[in-house]
């Protein structure tokens, strides 16, 4: 499963936050709920390959693009065929949900009974709706769109307020396609070239917030301890003082982890102070061997550290 630019910011974030900052909860319940839904994609993209479809289909999963006003769409799920498109909004919730119409206003009510609101999910998937249709409109294609949210929790409870709008559990989504294809049986547009204008339309995201540099906790740190220990560099390998680790290319990821939350460029200098590596000829070492691309000299050179190794 593919996983957003934001998913890769939060999880670095929680490895890297520093432990006394005021964020920790919040940004360890922002990874619980990423985690959540990339499951819920998961049971979804399962019951989908076991469905013996009625005709060629192109799937997209966490599919992320901007509309022509600058505004961000991420469809959990894009059901694209010849016959029809289909946008899946996967909620991963528990307990049992309620939908108040009028209000557009819907909630659950956990097993210790506490109520919680949630952003409703119809209004998300209808916008996204409104959106492909208009998208249809404007490539000169002519297909009707749905939508519906998939409850991927089989623990959760649909209460008899959301019995007329499409929600569902998801074993039902195969009968859902079922029926959708008993009422379009025949192709209304071309899947070669519906799959050419999505791929031009998706556009990855960036992370939906920044951090500050000073809220991050510096080095390489250890993956064995959960990245609570600073790694120390002795003769070309990082060693872990507490479990004695050691790994040359544990450097890596923490690389990663300053492209994701700082920047995709570094100095030197911000290399020796980020990764606590006090010689200068030492470090210039360290980045010739990781074959980071190099622009610039002397003290304007600066390094590229890459989207993938």
């Amino acid at each position: 499963m593919q996983k957003s630019k934001h998913y890769f910011f939060i999880d670095a974030v929680n490895k890297r936050l520093n432990h006394d900052d005021l964020e920790v909860t919040t940004f360890q319940q922002k990874l619980y709920r990423l985690d959540a839904g990339l499951a819920g994609e998961e049971k979804l993209k399962l019951v989908l390959s076991d469905y013996h479809l009625k005709s060629k289909a192109n799937v997209y999963y966490n599919f992320e693009c901007v509309n022509a006003n600058g505004f961000t769409h991420q469809i959990d799920g894009l059901f694209v065929t010849a016959h029809f498109i289909v946008i899946f909004e996967v909620k991963q919730i528990s307990g049992t949900l309620f939908y108040k119409p009028a209000l557009h206003e819907f909630y659950r009510i956990a097993e210790s009974n506490l109520q919680e609101n949630f952003p409703n999910p119809f209004d998300q998937a209808y916008r996204h709706q409104l959106f492909i249709e208009h998208l249809l409109k404007t490539w000169q294609i002519s297909i009707p769109v749905y939508y519906t949210v998939v409850i991927a929790n089989v623990r959760a409870k649909l209460d008899s307020s959301l019995i007329d709008y499409p929600i569902m559990h998801i074993s039902g989504v195969p009968y859902f396609l079922e029926k959708l294809y008993e009422q379009h049986p025949k192709p209304q547009a071309n899947l070669s070239i519906l799959q050419n204008q999505f791929a031009q339309l998706y556009k990855q995201l960036p992370p939906r917030r920044t951090i500050e540099k000073h809220r991050l906790r510096k080095g390489v740190l250890c993956k064995q301890c959960q990245y609570s220990n600073v790694m120390n560099y002795k003769k070309g390998y990082f060693e872990c003082s507490i479990c004695q680790t050691k790994n040359k290319d544990a450097i890596i990821e923490s690389l990663v982890h300053y492209r994701i939350l700082i920047s995709p460029r570094i100095t030197n200098k911000e290399f020796r102070e980020f990764f606590n590596i006090p010689c200068i000829h030492t470090a210039s070492k360290m980045l010739g061997k990781l074959g980071l691309e190099k622009h610039g000299t002397n003290k304007g050179a600066f390094y590229i550290i890459p989207d993938s190794w």
